[in-house]
């Protein structure tokens, strides 16, 4: 009884919340394009070496099931035109080129898929299972702009909000980049990666867009006035690992050399110009490519490159800089190693050693250790 009474009052809670009513398209509900023409869906089936699963399959034996959820909550399905549009929007697929009723829009092994002749697009569960409030409240968001269960989305299966971020490049809505940024682990080269790149073909594509959404949302819209000054911030100095991954992997990225300009340059924005100079030094080959393409007209990174770094190459004078008015100089590269020396902002360092994060230097008073690279800065 207690478990049909909760059905019960799902289903009086849902009908208040499935119309589409005012955004149904009542024109012309076939699409616009001659069959003969359209592609083939290119995700329908997914290998990974012997396991192959085939979506069309799938969707048609489970479908009656699946318009079963959708009919307990009373669900009116969007006209097609909006549904094509919708997809379109989210998702960046024009699903109307594809000559199948059934679309994969991701290569995963738990992927969004657009069925046509419902019209709806079908998500599994947490647990792989066909889930009818997860169905319900996913296309309400997407198709009905429901804010009731864009909030559903957050508390029972954020990954879905978040993955239109990461996996598809949205960029549209501020409240849903918001979201997918606070869930995004900065620190961390893996994620970070996984949110500025799309991975096509097994190669590697700079998202420029949510590269500039980061800086707008997460920092303001902030840029440096001068390159005595930081923003600080785990994005920007993750950028360093990124670069050097492209550098030493080139193939695995496309447009590699325009990528690494890219990315120095919003390091040369953000008041981090350490890795440039340890970049430039330890790879001459991309720092001859940028000077050749005049830095892919990347502004900020070109001053600094011709105004401050190419000046300083003989007598470049290193200082501390640090938020707190003074840095630790350590024993190891790490922050809880043994701290040797605090030394005060302003005061001139010797940099012995630049690789990686931690640089190895010697203060004016002979104390040698080292201090976390964006603390040190150029004249």
């Amino acid at each position: 009884m207690k478990n049909n009474f909760i059905y019960i009052t799902l289903i009086i809670i849902s009908c208040t919340l499935v119309s589409c009513k005012g955004q149904k398209d009542q024109n012309n509900n076939k699409s616009t394009m001659n069959i003969n023409n359209k592609e083939n869906a290119p995700y329908n089936i997914y290998k990974d070496g012997e396991l192959e699963i085939n979506y069309d399959k799938l969707i048609i034996k489970n479908k009656e099931q699946i318009e079963n959820e959708f009919n307990k909550f009373n669900y009116q399905y969007p006209s097609l035109n909006l549904f094509i549009e919708k997809i379109k929007y989210y998702y960046g697929v024009n699903i109307d080129k594809y000559k199948e009723n059934i679309v994969v829009l991701d290569q995963s092994l738990s992927p969004v898929i657009a069925i046509k002749n419902l019209p709806a697009l079908y998500v599994e569960d947490i647990k792989g299972d066909i889930d009818g409030l997860t169905l319900l409240h996913y296309n309400q968001f997407i198709f009905c702009d429901n804010k009731s269960s864009l909030e559903w989305l957050k508390k029972e299966r954020p990954d879905l909000i978040i993955e239109l971020v990461k996996t598809f490049g949205f960029d549209k809505n501020n409240t849903i980049l918001k979201y997918a940024f606070s869930n995004t682990n900065f620190r961390n080269k893996f994620a970070v990666k996984e949110l500025i790149f799309e991975e096509r073909n097994h190669t590697y594509i700079l998202r420029e867009h949510l590269v500039d959404k980061i800086r707008e949302i997460e920092y303001n819209k902030q840029i440096i006035n001068a390159f005595s000054e930081t923003i600080q911030g785990d994005f920007y100095y993750t950028l360093s690992d990124i670069i050097k991954d492209i550098a030493d992997t080139p193939n695995d990225y496309k447009n590699n050399e325009y990528s690494i300009a890219f990315l120095l340059n919003e390091l040369a924005l953000s008041g981090i110009t350490g890795y440039i100079d340890y970049f430039y030094e330890n790879y001459p080959f991309y720092k001859k490519n940028i000077l050749n393409n005049d830095f892919y007209n990347f502004k900020m990174l070109k001053k600094y490159t011709e105004k401050v770094y190419e000046n300083n190459d003989l007598e470049a004078m290193y200082y501390i800089q640090d938020p707190d008015g003074f840095t630790n100089l350590r024993k190891e590269k790490n922050s809880k190693s043994e701290i040797v020396q605090q030394i005060k902002n302003g005061e001139k360092v010797e940099v012995l050693n630049e690789e990686g994060k931690w640089w190895l230097i010697k203060t004016q008073k002979e104390k040698q250790g080292y201090v976390y690279y964006d603390r040190v800065k150029v004249k």
